[in-house]
């Protein structure tokens, strides 16, 4: 999971920034029975092979990215399923684990559960095509989607909050991945490309706002300073991200 002594320290400092991001941003709020079902189905989904897989070495092997079984054996699901599973061991797992569930819950409140619906299968589908044009080294983990999921919420907020502060906290974070792929740590690369992913599907979301409902659109989301818009009606300065 971690090519070089920094990168833990790199990957904090980006949820850190993606977290200064969401407090600029509308915000759906959950409870027991109203729970995130998006992110806490996307956390099952990884959680129970990539936990069961200590147990049942089998389910790595017939889930985990191998190149050469994709594109030489016609084994296409690899692609798509290799972030079911981990190879970072146990240490590697929990760390997966901890941060898809605290970036899907967030990713939810900002998103809404219809768009990240949408939005998770679609940064699956994009950027797995490499998997099938190029050998690889073979390998699992979910810290790749989880990422782009992170960062798609800088993309948003440059579109439907822009201002100096949201740019340059997505700027910070695109110098976050430039440094980690200096570094040789690929876990870059998904920093940078969850912006223009974020930006693209805020996009979709204002073009078509009746099927993807924007979060700023629903009367019971909590505006930034946890004020909800009946009763504290936004001012302008906050549109602008000031």
């Amino acid at each position: 999971m971690t090519d070089h002594l920094l990168s833990p320290a790199l990957y904090v400092l980006m949820i850190v920034l993606v977290m200064k991001v969401m407090d600029g941003l509308p915000q759906l709020t959950f409870s027991p029975r109203r729970p995130p079902r998006v992110a806490v189905g996307l956390w099952l989904i990884v959680a129970v092979p990539s936990l069961l897989q200590f147990a049942f070495p089998g389910i790595y092997d017939a889930l985990h990215r191998d190149s050469d079984q994709i594109i030489d054996h016609g084994q296409w699901w690899r692609a798509y399923t290799s972030f079911m599973v981990q190879d970072g061991g146990v240490g590697g797992t929990a760390f997966n684990l901890f941060v898809l569930a605290l970036i899907g819950y967030a990713a939810e409140r900002v998103w809404g559960t219809r768009m990240l619906l949408a939005l998770v299968p679609a940064l699956l589908l994009v950027f797995s095509v490499d998997t099938f044009l190029v050998h690889g080294p073979p390998g699992g983990g979910n810290s790749g989607l989880t990422f782009r999921l992170a960062t798609s919420i800088a993309g948003l907020a440059l579109l439907t909050r822009p201002g100096r502060r949201h740019s340059l906290l997505a700027a910070a974070i695109c110098v976050d991945g430039a440094v980690l792929l200096l570094l040789g740590d690929g876990h870059g690369e998904p920093m940078i490309t969850g912006i223009v992913a974020g930006l693209l599907a805020a996009l979709v979301q204002r073009r078509w706002p009746r099927v993807w409902k924007p979060v700023a659109a629903d009367p019971a989301a909590v505006r930034p300073g946890g004020r909800a818009p009946e009763d504290a009606p936004e001012p302008e300065r906050d549109l602008e991200g000031h």
